[in-house]
């Protein structure tokens, strides 16, 4: 359990890096309240954006996107409806985005995903 979260951390770090180089600003990381947590919250021009980090070593379970399904998805608009309203954000323009992060013979592959889902 711990190589997973120091992997997943890992995974963290690398896609806040590459949301830095496309000019965006990170406002909070693994924010959590009791029934969710979103990775990244950041802000990309107008919006203010969710994004899920999923990592993977092999494709044995598929794509990393694809662990994103209808219940995960439904947890972290929950919890952005709550970041949105403790920071009086609700005005504000949302994306749902993913990130998925793949290590293969030795090279990490990034793929970023807009609008991955509709709020």
């Amino acid at each position: 359990m711990v190589n997973k979260h120091i992997t997943g951390l890992t995974g963290q770090q690398h896609a806040e890096e590459f949301l830095l180089k496309k000019g965006y600003v990170i406002l909070a990381h693994n924010y959590r309240i009791k029934t969710g947590e979103i990775d990244i919250v950041a802000k990309d021009g107008g919006y203010i954006v969710f994004i899920e980090v999923k990592f993977r070593k092999n494709l044995n379970y598929g794509l990393p996107k694809e662990a994103v399904g209808a219940v995960k998805q439904k947890r972290i608009i929950n919890t952005a409806a709550h970041y949105l309203t403790r920071h009086h954000l609700t005005k504000s323009d949302v994306r749902f985005d993913v990130i998925e992060l793949l290590e293969q013979h030795g090279k990490l592959y990034v793929s970023h995903i807009e609008n991955a889902f509709p709020a």
